[in-house]
């Protein structure tokens, strides 16, 4: 459950959003996020709005270390395809987002072409029992992420990483294309687009045809991609005439 503390500082976030200049916010992305999200909220209510709708591909539980997906708690009507292709974080993620009228969650890996693609990951019994780190529940990938390997993850070298590597397994999961699973919801809009898939954040991206969608807000995660992989993210936000921002390991990119 929300505690106070938290209800109180997400509101201020939101208060201090809507009142800081553009100036400002274009220095703050997530702040300048926090503005655009409370704005659809608002713009929700309105008659003959069109439905909020997010895609987010790697989605996790939807809840952890995620400061975009919870709106859709927030912003009435809202709906979502939510791309998740860990059967752990299917069924943490289908707890938090029960209404399957308006959240679908897409059981796949998004890849360059369909078929089916090994994914490591950490065992799910060890995650709940707690004996692995919490936000390892976030951190499976079908590259060679320092996450996985524990080299520049916590340091040059993490000593204690050896303790978790014995709980690190590999699956074989669906994938599909990104313009697939967009098609066969129905995609026809995109006020929010979110990508955060430990290293194949570029091939899910590259596949977003950016004009035909036009997502008001892009937030990617940049910091398992390689340099001229970042690269290359930037230059396809800038050509399309977004305003970008960094915070921490995230692009953020508006219409």
């Amino acid at each position: 459950m929300t505690s106070l503390r938290e209800t109180l500082g997400a509101a201020a976030r939101r208060a201090v959003a809507r009142g800081l200049p553009s100036a400002i916010l274009d220095r703050a992305p997530a702040l300048r996020g926090t503005k655009f999200l409370a704005e659809a909220a608002r713009r929700a209510g309105r008659r003959g709005a069109k439905p909020f709708q997010m895609v987010n591909v790697g989605a996790c539980d939807g809840a952890l270390f995620d400061d975009v997906t919870p709106w859709l708690h927030r912003i009435p009507g809202a709906r979502a395809v939510l791309v998740e292709p860990i059967p752990y974080n299917q069924a943490r993620l289908r707890a938090n987002y029960p209404d399957a009228g308006r959240f679908v969650i897409e059981p796949v890996a998004i890849t360059r072409e369909s078929g089916t693609i090994s994914v490591r990951t950490f065992d799910a019994t060890a995650l709940e029992s707690g004996k692995l780190p919490i936000e390892f529940i976030g951190c499976s990938s079908v590259t060679d992420t320092n996450l996985m390997s524990g080299v520049n993850a916590w340091g040059e070298a993490d000593a204690n990483f050896d303790r978790f590597r014995p709980y690190l397994k590999d699956i074989e999961v669906p994938s599909e294309t990104l313009q697939a699973v967009l098609d066969r919801n129905g995609i026809d809009h995109i006020d929010a687009f979110l990508v955060d898939c430990e290293g194949a954040d570029w091939t899910v991206f590259d596949q977003l045809d950016i004009a035909r969608y036009r997502p008001g807000m892009i937030k990617i995660e940049i910091g398992a991609l390689r340099p001229d992989e970042i690269g290359q993210v930037l230059v396809k936000l800038k050509t399309a005439g977004y305003h970008v921002g960094l915070y921490a390991e995230d692009v953020w990119a508006f219409a």
